[in-house]
């Protein structure tokens, strides 16, 4: 004897579209693991970019100190002297012969927001009459992270 209970048509095409439509869509699981492994790849991109950032922010600083060397020696072929600091080349103090602005104020300032640092004498012996270098990203004169244009 055959108990199996004979649904409607209409319920039964109903409940297979249900399966259907349930079958096409991802499951719960599946978005957590394409998720997670999409932070996975942001987390490894942001590092790759951090390391970037920083070699780019060294040459930058390089770059300008270059620059700021030749500004330099552009003040002291006009004053025949060397400046007395850094801000002489934005602003020329009185006393010097030619009263003309040499960089901007920014161009005296490294990536990371410090002023550059400017001996005259240099305190290196490296057979220059003064030195220009940035402190670098701890700010602190004297660290390893000291950047030079040599």
């Amino acid at each position: 004897m055959n108990t199996r209970l004979q649904l409607p048509s209409r319920i039964t095409t109903v409940s297979s579209q249900v399966r259907t439509s349930l079958r096409q869509g991802f499951t719960l699981m599946e978005m957590m693991l394409v998720l997670a492994i999409i932070a996975l790849l942001i987390a490894i991109g942001a590092v790759a970019l951090k390391d970037v950032s920083g070699t780019s922010e060294i040459i930058a600083a390089r770059a300008h100190i270059g620059t700021i060397r030749t500004t330099i020696i552009s003040y002291k072929t006009l004053n025949r002297s060397l400046p007395g600091k850094l801000e002489d080349l934005v602003t020329p103090p009185a006393n010097a012969k030619v009263k003309k602005s040499l960089i901007s104020e920014s161009g005296i300032t490294d990536p990371w927001g410090s002023k550059y640092q400017y001996r005259s004498p240099a305190k290196t012996n490296n057979g220059q009459p003064f030195e220009v270098y940035s402190m670098g990203p701890d700010k602190k004169d004297g660290g390893d992270d000291d950047v030079y244009a040599d």
